[in-house]
């Protein structure tokens, strides 16, 4: 990609592929074992581009930003955004719906790296986590459960996206809403089919990495994907030509 971060439309008009979840992991996969590139450098490259496109829809003294972040890669994409919002200036804090203990790999290096950098950070409840949600007005990023998960959300992730999707949209009485953001996937909607699931977080922004998924392209994902851009996580030039996408 010319640009760290591409709307779809445009993509499309481009010809750009659209991979199965499995073949998205398989993109990963080649990167890390034939371009020797460090899983944890892709997902620091991911988040740094996601950072940097969320902090256009913010100002310096704007709103603060909530993420609510898994176990998985999503939330390791979650804690790398939450360390380059804060690093930027911007008010960030992190609500965890595991215990850090259960992370591991890339996305437990990820953690560390934001919790050594100061990033407020809390592990919460389902209750709390709720509580939480509706109290906040500014933007909420889901860094939930990715595109490997499938069935529907248990808890807590359920009850933190029913509580994110019933936040206040900007604007409503004069007063600001939260913004939802998801990160490569809304939390709930089916990267294969694009059925949603019961509950789905339903995002005004998708962020989602190198391709679209092939069940984005369902009509029946569109309310819950909003607008949807397509971030580079930094793969090699010759990797792009292989697997078709523009330059």
């Amino acid at each position: 990609m010319s640009k760290r971060s591409i709307p779809v439309a445009e993509a499309t008009e481009r010809n750009w592929p659209v991979f199965s979840v499995a073949q998205s992991r398989e993109v990963d996969r080649i990167a890390i074992e034939q371009f020797s590139i460090p899983g944890i450098e892709l997902m620091r490259n991911a988040g740094r581009a996601c950072a940097d496109r969320v902090q256009r829809e913010l100002s310096e003294n704007g709103p603060s930003t909530l993420i609510l972040a898994g176990a998985g890669n999503n939330g390791g994409d979650g804690y790398v955004i939450a360390k380059c919002l804060s690093e930027a200036g911007f008010d960030v804090a992190v609500i965890s719906l595991v215990d850090p203990d259960r992370l591991s790999g890339d996305a437990k290096q990820s953690y560390e790296d934001a919790l050594s950098d100061g990033v407020p950070m809390e592990t919460a409840d389902a209750e709390t986590a709720v509580a939480k949600i509706r109290s906040h007005r500014g933007m909420i990023i889901d860094a939930l459960l990715g595109t490997g998960a499938k069935g529907a959300p248990r808890s807590p992730f359920a009850e933190a996206i029913r509580a994110a999707n019933e936040t206040r949209e900007p604007g409503t009485d004069g007063v600001e809403g939260a913004t939802r953001v998801a990160i490569d996937i809304p939390s709930g909607l089916d990267g294969d089919t694009g059925e949603p699931s019961d509950p789905t977080f339903r995002a005004d922004l998708t962020l989602t990495f190198v391709t679209p998924k092939t069940g984005m392209t369902n009509p029946q994902a569109d309310p819950y994907l909003g607008d949807l851009e397509l971030i580079d996580i930094g793969i090699p030039e010759a990797l792009k030509q292989q697997l078709g996408i523009p330059g």
